[in-house]
């Protein structure tokens, strides 16, 4: 884990109602500058933030929701603002949904008439999946003020987390949200607007389940992705770094591994051998062996379904694969007498792109969906041409202090042992492993990444990343090109630790065709690559020699057809033309004839 500092988000949310009436330019404590009701702008952003301890049970629920951080803001500090006779302690949020500019996203109700049906379902599912954890916590309140629900592309954010009502009349339930979203979210696409109203309906006649109303936002959310195209890249790489003498890292699909995958490059995996543990290179590769066994099982099982799996079922699923494996490497320890420091262990972090089989107007199509995996710290990105979103928390120290409520984000990720691993494959019994299982749909154009720690620190994917996504989804450099680059970036810049990534591209949109085509990877670890790598650069330049003729026979075609039809329908221009470029035509042939 990187270590962070606590100027990294200069735009702050005042999440506490008093704050909505300090008007807008006024300058809070000679620091904060209101740019608009709760947005406040950090003008000190160098100087810590005022940090409580204990922290007070307001911002309890922001340090135990702090593995949802993609979807909800964080606790960064607070400001103590003196009114009167009293000092009110306001708490300032982070990584809040707001624009480049400091502007905040659009709410879900400004966004909902404009969207298409996909993205109308798949906000919809996503604050129905945040259900269960802002009730566990008391704040499910947020869920009900609508100018609280933002939209960041197809993910949904919330500007803060809102206390519940104590008495029973203004406890939120599925009902009242039915209510609420029956009155609000009248505008929905005309494909999915009657499902939707009859779901409503259901809710607010309490004839519908928390588990009802997923599955049916599923249903619709992977119905509508399975009309999308949907073409896909996968290529990965390797370095030991500068300062190794070996490589600890494994990673899935190496460029042979991906010619013999049945899958179609649907998965994605990171290992990295626990440093200072022996054997973290044999962990690592064991790992990588056994995940992908493990689940092209799944992926052939979920295809060959004949109903639609739900998420949460997929889910328990991979963490049951992860924990297997972890048993494996554990017996292994457990075998060789290994304790301690000696146990073998490694981080992992995996994809899926899960097809289910869904019926669609175009026939069968993708269900679109995306299953991550990870324990320890291997991480996730999501990057666009406009963002870059990280999608998995570390399994450390730092981490573990937020959660528990001891501390803040930045506070915490300054401590000496902030990146201390508490959790890896192999060093605890599976019951003890705790991995974390997400999905998200792939319905943008996009690359997902995974790395190790190699490639993230000192925020380097954070730094570096605009370098690569529209090249990448532009195709104007190959993808096993993007990852030879990445990985010489960060031997230059963290060759202090073994570097490993995989990226996977895809699009759904129709306007770049040139991305579905497969594209065999490089390894850099291995002195057999020169094979791996001529392969790749043939099958590269074979593509593009394929393309060239393809659009060369085209243009000529195109022009040979454009020619016929001018000489069909205008004879006499052509003649005319004709005499104006050969004027003496007869004299030109003798010439010619005496020439030779």
């Amino acid at each position: 884990m990187t270590t962070a500092q606590p100027l990294m988000s200069r735009y702050l949310w005042a999440a506490e109602r008093q704050a909505t009436w300090i008007p807008a330019d006024r300058l809070v404590e000679d620091r904060y500058h209101v740019i608009a009701p709760q947005l406040w702008l950090d003008t000190k952003p160098q100087e810590p933030p005022d940090i409580l301890s204990p922290l007070p049970r307001q911002a309890l629920a922001y340090a135990h929701l702090y593995q949802y951080k993609l979807h909800l803001p964080q606790l960064h500090g607070f400001c103590s603002l003196k009114r009167s006779h009293e000092t009110i302690e306001i708490p300032l949020l982070e990584n809040i949904p707001i624009d480049n500019e400091g502007k905040l996203l659009p709410s879900l109700l400004e966004a909902w008439s404009t969207a298409t049906p996909l993205y109308q379902a798949y906000w919809l599912w996503q604050a129905i999946d945040l259900w269960a954890p802002l009730a566990g916590t008391g704040v499910l309140s947020s869920l009900v003020v609508m100018d609280n629900l933002r939209v960041d592309g197809w993910c949904l954010r919330l500007c803060e987390l809102i206390p519940d009502y104590t008495t029973a009349s203004n406890k939120v339930t599925l009902a009242k949200l039915g209510t609420l979203w029956l009155q609000t979210l009248g505008g929905a696409d005309l494909e999915i607007a009657d499902r939707l109203n009859v779901l409503f309906a259901k809710m607010q006649a309490e004839r519908a389940s928390l588990r009802d109303v997923s599955a049916e936002l599923n249903r619709i959310t992977i119905e509508q992705a399975a009309r999308l195209p949907l073409a896909w890249q996968i290529a990965g790489g390797t370095d030991a770094g500068a300062t190794y003498q070996h490589n600890e890292d494994s990673y899935y699909p190496t460029p042979l591994e991906l010619a013999q995958d049945t899958t179609g490059g649907k998965i994605a995996i990171i290992c990295d051998g626990v440093a200072g543990h022996e054997g973290g290179e044999v962990a690592s590769q064991l790992a990588v062996k056994l995940l992908k066994i493990e689940t092209q099982i799944l992926l052939q099982e979920l295809i060959n379904s004949q109903d639609i799996v739900a998420p949460e079922q997929i889910c328990n699923t991979i963490g049951a694969i992860v924990r297997v494996v972890n048993n494996t490497i554990t017996a292994q320890n457990q075998t060789q007498g290994r304790e301690d420091r000696r146990r073998m262990g490694t981080t992992m972090v995996m994809a899926l792109q899960v097809n289910q089989r869904i019926p669609s107007p175009n026939g069968v199509g993708n269900s679109h969906e995306i299953y991550i995996a990870h324990v320890g710290d291997s991480r996730a990105y999501w990057i666009t041409p406009h963002r870059c979103q990280l999608l998995t928390i570390d399994d450390d120290i730092a981490t573990r202090e937020v959660k528990q409520g001891r501390d803040v984000p930045w506070h915490s990720a300054n401590r000496p042992d902030a990146t201390a691993l508490t959790q890896a494959l192999g060093m605890k019994p599976g019951e003890s492993i705790r991995p974390t299982v997400q999905r998200f749909m792939a319905i943008e154009d996009g690359i997902l990444l995974l790395c190790s720690d190699g490639l993230s620190d000192r925020d380097l994917v954070e730094r570096s990343w605009q370098d690569y996504a529209d090249r990448i989804l532009q195709t104007d450099i190959p993808l096993s090109e993007a990852v030879q680059s990445w990985l010489a970036l960060a031997h230059r810049q963290n060759g202090d630790d073994n570097i490993s990534l995989v990226l996977m591209s895809c699009q759904v949109s129709t306007h770049k065709s040139r991305l579905g085509s497969q594209l065999v990877p490089r390894r850099s670890d291995d002195e057999d690559s020169s094979e791996d790598d001529f392969g790749a650069k043939l099958q590269f330049k074979f593509s593009r020699f394929i393309n060239l003729f393809l659009w060369l026979t085209t243009s000529i075609g195109l022009l040979a057809a454009i020619a016929i039809a001018i000489a069909f329908f205008y004879p006499g221009w052509v003649e005319n033309m004709r005499h104006q470029l050969f004027p003496d035509r007869s004299s030109q042939t003798e010439l010619n004839s005496s020439n030779d």
